[in-house]
Parts: C-alpha cells; structure tokens; sequence
C-alpha cells in the first residue's frame, strides 16, 4: 500500500472539513452564538494543525496510487472523520457526551439523518444545524464520489452495478480521476438542490426551510430531524419534493442522461423501472392500512430513497400506521447503485431477481443455455456470484448488529428496526431511548460506517492480501 498518498491525501480531506468549520464559526459569530463559534473554531483549528502536520511530517509519493490506496481514504474517512466533526456538537450542544456527539457527526456524514442529541423545545441553534445540513453535502459528495470511482474499480470486473461514464481507471496515479468525478458529483448535485430550491421558494415555502429541504432531499438524508413536526407542506411543494426524492433516488445514473436524446433509453433503464414498479406495489400495500394515497406514495418512496423526508403527512403518523414490514422490507432494498440511498440497491436486487428467473427456467429445460445481461453487458457466471455474497455478507451484518443490540436488553422489534435503519442508513426509523446505553451508540455508529460503505468495501480489506497488491 503506498501509505504517503494515503496519508497526503487524507489530510487533504481535512483541511477541506476544518475549512467548513472555520466558515460557520464565522455564521455562529454573526448570529451570536457565542458557545457554537467556540466550538467551530475549536474544531476547525484542531483539525487543521493535525491535517498540516500530516502533509508535513509526510513525504511526497513516488509511486503512484492504486484503488487499494484509494479504498484505504475510503475508510479512514468513514471512521475518523466523525471525530472532528462532532467537536462542534459537543461544544455548542449542553448536557452532550462527546460519543452522543460522534453519533451525530456520523449519521450526518453517512446521509442517515438521525439524531440523539437533545436540542430542547428552543430547537437547533442556527449554526449547529447548518453544520448538520454542511455534513449532509459532505457525505453526499463522499458517497456519489467514491460510489463513481473507488466501488466502481473495485467491481470493474464484477457486475458492474457502480459503473458509470463519470469514471476510467486512470494510467497514473488513480487519485487523478478523483477531481474530474468530483466536480462531475458536485454541478449535478448543486443543479439539483438548486432546482428545488427555486421551485420550493417559488411555491410560497421559506428559504430556510426550502434550502433544508433540499440538501435533504439531495442526500436522501434529514438534515433537520425535527421538520416532520415543524413543517406542513402544501400540496404543490409536496409534489416538488416527490419528485426531487424520485431522482434523488433513481441516482447519477439517470442524471447524467436526462438529455432529449436520451429519454427513451432512461424510460427503459431497469433500476428507473423497478424503482417506479416498487413505489407504486409498496404505495399499495401501504393504503391498506388506512393511509391516504398520496401519503402513501410519499412514504413508498421515502422508504425505498432511506430518506425519511415527509412528503404528504408527519413521521408519526407514518410510523405508527405502517406495518413494521413495510417499513424495514423497502429500507433494505433501498434506491439507485449510484445514489446516497442506502439498502442493497436496486442493481442487486435486478440480478439477482433475473438469475432466480433463469434457474426457474432451467428446470424445465436443464440443457438449455442461457446468458444473464444487465444494461446491456453479459455478465459472468463470477459476478453473479459476487451478488450473492453480497447478499449474504448484507444480510448477516444487519444480524449481527441486530443481536448485539438486543442483548442490551431492549425491546425485540425496536432493535429488529435500529438495525436496519442504521446498516441501510435510514435515520427516519431509529428510534434511541433516553437510557439507551453506550455500546448501543457504538455499535449503531458502527453500522451507519458499514452501510456508507456499502459493506463491500471492508471485506478486500479484511483479506491481507489485498493489501499487498
């Protein structure tokens, strides 16, 4: 592993975070927060000198980097970057643990949007909630950015369900390609927010409020956990943001050819057409229980996008009609191979949906041959397989932490529900109780990490020999 890049460019990333800082210490100043700039610049100054120390004390590469190097930024920010960046919500936050702040800092810059941190009936102080919509858009460029480049070359050889026209595996160091996906990652991203934001603002909401919507919406993520309660859309920015969560959640993918030449080929796309099949059978499903609906089309979609946005109706009402199966079931499927949605992803589920159909098939003619094509590429016999192991590894880490959340002793279905929640990253659906003990926190922290990082991204990492490359 060349450990300077991997270095170098680590400290890169944090000298970007400690800047984000830096800026809204200078917001916390203007609206008077004094216990909030202290905290940002506190943050942001720490961050900075460890960051400078590490480009320093470190020398320039000579060889160039590899997707292993890449893979190992990958992680390092996962798990590190949640450290400085709860120093502003233990600071600024009263009565706060710092793992309580961890916990916050990781759900936002996973897009899980959940939140443990006790805020009072005065609500979220101005510039800790910009800070949380500021970790929303870093982990929304993180997750397309790394989704676009590092799973993308890891899977080249696989079924392909990351690629895309945003990435080529570069002749030279593979972190060159970095900066042309990000500012691909980052026009989209900002045309989308903008977009809605605009419409929004248009349709008679507030500013704040729409500009929160957005990025929420953008980063399938709850920027703030409390505007279910606080906000009740009308008819028309409801369906604005319908329609902005559908794209967020059919992903870069579907982006990146919405042009009038394309049109036919993204009508026909099987992720855009098993996800709009999905809404409507969930939204279905849903109305049986006695939700109008467009309410219930709101919340198939908001499923499915793990976002928890509240489109038509509140997240209390939501979660107390719906069946639990019809909560956890869409979560796990989740949205777009390149989106921020979390879940096994709609790519997967067409595999691995279209191979059970060919064994079908097989049976009543067992010499028949036949070849499994996803978006117009034959797919081997061994990139199916990685599916499967996917679905495997997918499945047996949701158990896991759902075990280890249970032998806390809490109650059966609320773990069954945190832990899918936090491996899929859908904050909407967990629910932590004011006793909730430390090592529910780590471990609910833990899973937000492992389902950012798609869980394929650890299990290279676990096998030396990937190391060695």
């Amino acid at each position: 592993m060349n450990h300077r890049s991997v270095i170098r460019f680590s400290a890169l990333l944090g000298i970007i975070l400690s800047a984000a800082m830096l800026i809204v210490a200078l917001v916390a100043f203007a609206s008077r927060e004094l216990p909030q700039a202290t905290g940002f610049l506190l943050g942001g100054l720490v961050t900075t000198l460890c960051s400078v120390t590490m480009i320093v004390w470190t020398e320039k590469p000579t060889a160039p980097a590899r997707v292993n190097d890449a893979l190992a930024v990958v992680i390092l920010w996962c798990t590190i970057a949640p450290i400085p960046a709860a120093i502003p919500f233990f600071v600024g936050s009263t009565e706060t643990s710092f793992l309580l702040a961890i916990h916050e800092a990781a759900s936002c810059l996973t897009t899980t949007g959940h939140s443990v941190i006790d805020v009072g009936e005065a609500g979220w102080p101005a510039s800790l909630l910009i800070w949380r919509g500021v970790l929303h858009l870093f982990g929304l460029m993180f997750s397309l950015i790394t989704t676009a480049s590092v799973f993308a070359a890891m899977g080249f050889a696989g079924p392909g369900v990351h690629r895309s026209v945003l990435f080529t595996i570069p002749q030279g160091s593979f972190f060159e390609a970095v900066p042309r996906v990000a500012r691909l990652v980052a026009a989209i991203s900002a045309a989308l927010i903008l977009i809605l934001f605009s419409l929004m603002v248009i349709s008679g909401m507030s500013g704040v409020a729409a500009l929160e919507r957005a990025i929420s919406i953008a980063s399938t993520g709850l920027v703030d956990p409390r505007a279910p309660a606080a906000l009740a859309p009308s008819w028309t920015q409801s369906l604005i943001m319908f329609v902005g969560l559908f794209f967020a959640a059919a992903g870069m993918y579907v982006m990146l050819d919405l042009t009038p030449s394309r049109i036919r080929t993204i009508t026909i796309d099987p992720e855009l057409t098993l996800l709009s099949a999905l809404i409507i059978f969930v939204a279905f499903l849903i109305s049986l229980s006695g939700l109008g609906l467009f309410a219930s089309l709101g919340w198939a979609l908001s499923s499915l996008a793990t976002s928890g946005v509240p489109i038509w109706g509140d997240r209390e009402t939501a979660l107390a009609t719906i069946p639990i199966a019809l909560i956890i079931l869409p979560t796990m499927i989740g949205g777009s191979a390149l989106s921020t949605a979390g879940g096994i992803k709609l790519a997967r589920v067409i595999i691995l949906i279209r191979r059970a159909g060919q064994e079908f098939a097989r049976l009543g003619y067992q010499r028949s041959v036949v070849a499994l094509r996803y978006r117009n590429r034959h797919q081997k016999e061994q990139a199916v397989l990685g599916v499967w192991v996917y679905l495997i590894a997918y499945v047996g880490a949701a158990t896991a932490v759902f075990i280890m959340l249970s032998l806390q002793g809490g109650d059966f279905t609320a773990a069954l529900v945190n832990a899918v929640g936090a491996i899929s990253n859908s904050g909407w659906i967990i629910e932590i109780l004011p006793t909730a003990a430390s090592t529910e926190h780590f471990v609910l922290i833990g899973a937000m990490i492992l389902g950012r990082l798609e869980i394929i991204a650890l299990l290279p990492a676990l096998s030396p020999a990937f190391w060695r490359k």
